[in-house]
C-alpha cells in the first residue's frame, strides 16, 4: 500500500515542479546552446509532437531527448565551424527562402481575414465561385475500386466499365430517366434508393476531379465520365445554392494571399537567360 502512494507523491512533486518553470527557464541545454521553455513550446506550436507531450508525460520525454539529440549535434557542428562552410551557408540560405515564403503566405492569409471589407468585395465579385452543387450520380465500380463489389454484379475492369458508361451515356441521351438508370445500374448503395442524388457537395469534400465537374456543370447537364479511386461517375446538377460569406471566409483569404503571392513573384525576380535560357 504504500509504494503507490509514494509513487503518486513523487508524481505530483514533479507536475508541481514543472508548474513553477517560467517561459524563460532553460529546458534543455548542450555545450552553450540552451532553450527556454517558452521558446521551446513557441517553436513547436501547432506541432503534433507538442501536443501529444503535453497529454503524454512519456511523450514529453521522448521529445525533451529527441529535440536534445538534435542540440547536441548542432552545438558540436557549431563548434566545428560547419556552419560556416559556403556549402552549408547555401543550403541554410535555401531552407530559409522555404520558411519565409510559406510564412509570407500565412501573414498575408491572417491579414485577409481581418480585412471585412476586402473580404466582402471580393465574395461579391465572385459569387458565382461559391455556390454548391446538388448532385446526382450513377457510379460504376472498377476492379481494385475502394468501393465494395456489390452481390452478383461482375468486377468491371476500366475498360467494361468505359463501355457500360458510354452505353449509359447513350440511353441519357435518348431520353431515358437519370434517377431511374442509377436505381437500376449504380453502385454507389449509399444513394441508389434516391436515384442516385448525393445531396449538396462541399467544397474540399471529395476529390478534385469530381469537385472540378460538378462545381462547373451547368444544371441539368449531364457529365462524360469521370474517373475516381472509386471508379467512374456520370454526374448531373439539380440545382446550386449560394453559400454564404462566413461560411468561405477562410477559402476566400487563402485565395487572394495566393493571388497577391503571385503579384510578389510577377515583377519580383529576374534571371540570367544566358545560364537558364528563356
Amino acid at each position: 500500500m504504500i509504494r503507490p502512494i509514494t509513487l503518486a507523491l513523487v508524481l505530483l512533486c514533479s507536475i508541481a515542479a514543472q508548474a513553477q518553470l517560467s517561459d524563460n527557464s532553460p529546458i534543455i541545454e548542450a555545450s552553450g546552446l540552451s532553450i527556454t521553455k517558452g521558446d521551446f513550446e513557441q517553436m513547436l506550436a501547432g506541432d503534433a509532437r507538442l501536443a501529444r507531450a503535453q497529454a503524454d508525460p512519456s511523450a514529453k520525454l521522448a521529445l525533451g531527448n529527441e529535440i536534445g539529440r538534435a542540440f547536441a549535434m548542432e552545438a558540436e557542428a557549431r563548434s566545428r565551424k560547419l556552419d560556416q562552410l559556403p556549402a552549408v551557408q547555401l543550403r541554410i540560405r535555401n531552407f530559409t527562402n522555404q520558411l519565409l515564403a510559406n510564412q509570407l503566405l500565412l501573414s498575408l492569409r491572417s491579414e485577409y481575414l481581418k480585412d471585412e471589407a476586402a473580404l466582402a468585395a471580393a465574395y461579391e465579385k465572385n459569387k458565382q465561385s461559391f455556390q454548391e452543387p446538388h448532385v446526382r450520380q450513377i457510379l460504376i465500380r472498377v476492379k481494385g475500386s475502394e468501393v465494395a463489389l456489390r452481390k452478383g454484379k461482375p468486377d468491371l475492369t476500366l475498360e467494361q466499365a468505359d463501355a457500360k458508361a458510354q452505353s449509359l451515356l447513350a440511353k441519357l441521351a435518348k431520353g431515358a430517366d437519370f434517377a431511374a438508370l442509377a436505381k437500376a445500374e449504380s453502385d454507389d448503395v449509399g444513394s441508389i434508393q434516391s436515384g442516385g442524388d448525393i445531396g449538396f457537395v462541399v467544397k474540399g469534400s471529395t476529390e478534385a476531379t469530381f469537385e472540378d465537374i460538378a462545381f462547373n456543370l451547368p444544371i441539368g447537364k449531364v457529365s462524360q465520365a469521370i474517373q475516381t479511386r472509386h471508379g467512374l461517375h456520370i454526374i448531373r446538377v439539380e440545382e446550386r445554392r449560394a453559400m454564404p460569406l462566413p461560411t468561405v471566409k477562410a477559402a476566400l483569404a487563402n485565395e487572394m494571399a495566393h493571388r497577391e503571392m503571385d503579384r510578389i513573384i510577377q515583377d519580383g525576380y529576374k534571371i540570367n537567360q544566358a545560364y537558364f535560357g528563356q
